[in-house]
């Protein structure tokens, strides 16, 4: 299906990249995540609008580092980091949910007068609205970079890339992680496929493929899991919604919050970070499979269902990754206690 062009004189323009004929079903992730132990939930239920505004609230706290590291590296090498960007390319941005990042780099580029155009995907048209209108206002008048959103989910904006038909002089795409979202995958070798996804994309539309990868690298377990501190209401709120977005998916109560806490558990020797909900109370939750069927799960009390993780992946780790998938890592910037790095990862094979 073609992309909708949503556009206002008012608001950037916002294509809708979702595949309408998509076999993609939230609600059949849930069924198929709880049906068995070891349960879990899909980590997009938590990227809602509430769910965006609750882990904007959690990611300011000082003790959170991920984010601070990052405006730390941002304003010391964005300079750096810009001109690791090909001039008249794409910056495509997966997720836009801090601007205030986006606006550093972009700010960069506008200084050095190197010409992008910029998309920023996400799967909340008001995100993306909100987003881009501030971008807009910031540079308005600046005719080096342009800025257009895009409005689904990473596997339409593959789908997109695939067959996209960009302006003629531009014959790369630089696609950005910032925050830590690529340390989200479940496993590495999911973050391999997940960056050979993309890179297959951009060769079949004869475009060279880079990635600039933000990534959690702190070995400091207590200082993991003080950012992460569980006490914290605005991170107990960020899990929690998973359960009310799923109710969404379901356009039904099937899962009631004040039955469930959170937990979370730090896996030392995998270097990942595990985030919970966990059942109050033996449960037992009726899950629709089907317009006129229910399938009853019972959740025992103590029970925990994840539903995200966060991968603290250090150099070898992004190296494997890396050139696993036909990347190479190239450059490399992190902040002064060295938990947070920036790294740009281009494509180092071109295939036939």
């Amino acid at each position: 299906m073609s992309p909708v062009r949503l556009e206002s004189k008012k608001q950037p323009l916002i294509v809708d990249i979702r595949q309408r004929c998509s076999n993609f079903d939230l609600g059949k992730e849930v069924v198929d995540g709880m049906r068995c132990p070891p349960r879990s939930l899909p980590s997009l239920l938590l990227w809602d609008d509430q769910g965006l505004d609750y882990f904007d609230q959690f990611s300011q706290r000082s003790a959170y580092y991920p984010f601070h590291g990052e405006i730390e590296i941002l304003r010391k090498y964005g300079s750096s980091i810009g001109s690791s960007i090909p001039s008249n390319g794409v910056l495509l941005e997966l997720g836009c949910g801090s601007i205030r990042k986006t606006k550093l780099l972009l700010s960069g580029l506008r200084t050095q007068n190197r010409p992008v155009h910029y998309f920023a995907l996400d799967v909340s048209r008001e995100s993306l609205e909100t987003s881009l209108g501030e971008m807009k206002r910031e540079f308005e008048g600046c005719h080096s970079i342009t800025v257009t959103g895009l409005l689904g989910t990473y596997d339409d904006c593959i789908t997109w890339l695939s067959g996209v038909k960009l302006m003629q002089e531009c014959r790369s795409v630089t696609i950005m992680f910032l925050g830590n979202s690529f340390g989200n995958m479940d496993s590495h070798e999911d973050a391999s496929l997940f960056l050979a996804r993309f890179r297959t994309a951009c060769l079949r539309s004869h475009l060279a493929c880079r990635f600039i990868i933000s990534t959690d690298v702190c070995q400091n377990d207590t200082k993991i899991l003080a950012a992460y501190d569980i006490r914290e209401p605005a991170l107990q709120n960020f899990l929690l919604n998973a359960l009310e977005s799923a109710n969404l998916a379901f356009d039904r109560q099937v899962f009631n919050p004040a039955d469930w806490t959170t937990a979370t558990w730090l896996d030392s020797r995998k270097r990942t970070l595990h985030c919970y909900v966990t059942a109050k109370n033996d449960l037992s939750a009726s899950l629709p499979v089907s317009d006129n069927e229910v399938e009853k799960v019972s959740i025992r009390k103590g029970e925990r269902v994840q539903v995200i993780t966060s991968g603290k992946w250090g150099k070898e780790a992004m190296r494997r990754i890396s050139t696993q998938a036909g990347f190479q890592i190239q450059d490399h910037w992190e902040d002064d206690d060295g938990d947070y790095c920036k790294r740009s990862v281009p494509s180092y094979r071109r295939d036939n």
